[in-house]
């Protein structure tokens, strides 16, 4: 493969099909062709080799009580050693840490990713083992209103106040200047919209969209274009 590039996220990046709380929940997972990682892979073609790192309520450094290891600074150190070399991280966090529970306001959530963009740029796990790998920031997605009204198994409220946070990330990581910090941005906040069911997840069409836009990014990032014929069918 001549690009490896590395999906670090949370449930939408995992496939986390949308639904509410009940007494008949049960947990669904997109397949791999319908999840943003996969279509991306679709997109991209054969000179490209697209790995899924997702997992349902992962943080940016911060530790779950139940269930446990969801922190991803903690695991983050091994799976980049595990997948290198590595031409891109796509970092996709930020939106666990905005539940009440935590009690974060926008700024701390920020500083938390640079927490993890400082951590990729401080291996060499890129090409080569010679450099840092490049790194996309992945702004938030914005909860609609039904997202903010979540609720858990005990009938806690989740998120609410997410939507304000999430918005207000973006203007912080938009605002930044990332040419001191070395990373790409890519607001998909206006782009991509989620659920109507749960208000806080992609659904099918949510990854597709997603994944065009991120597709487009990245061919700006390298500067080239794909030779699978053109890579692939978007």
């Amino acid at each position: 493969m001549d690009k490896t590039i590395l999906c670090y996220g949370d449930s939408n990046t995992w496939g986390y099909v949308p639904q509410v709380y009940s007494k008949e929940f049960q947990l669904k997972r997109y397949p791999f062709n319908i999840r943003w990682p996969g279509r991306l892979q679709q997109m991209l073609g054969s000179k490209y080799h697209v790995i899924e790192e997702g997992l349902n309520g992962r943080t940016t450094n911060l530790d779950y009580p139940i269930p446990p290891d969801r922190n991803g600074k903690t695991h983050l150190p091994a799976c980049l050693y595990t997948h290198a070399p590595i031409d891109l991280v796509i970092l996709a966090l930020g939106g666990n840490d905005m539940k009440i529970q935590y009690n974060r306001n926008a700024t701390e959530i920020f500083n938390a990713l640079l927490e993890l963009v400082h951590l990729i740029k401080s291996t060499n796990y890129g090409v080569n083992f010679n450099i840092p790998p490049k790194i996309l920031v992945l702004s938030p997605l914005l909860p609609l209103s039904i997202g903010e009204q979540f609720t858990d198994e005990q009938g806690n409220f989740v998120f609410t106040g997410a939507k304000t946070k999430a918005k207000e990330l973006v203007t912080l990581l938009d605002d930044n200047d990332n040419a001191t910090d070395n990373f790409h941005f890519l607001n998909i906040a206006n782009n991509v919209c989620l659920s109507e069911i749960d208000g806080l997840h992609l659904n099918v069409n949510g990854h597709k969209l997603l994944a065009e836009i991120i597709y487009t990014e990245i061919i700006k990032i390298f500067d080239t274009r794909t030779t699978d014929e053109q890579g692939s069918k978007r």
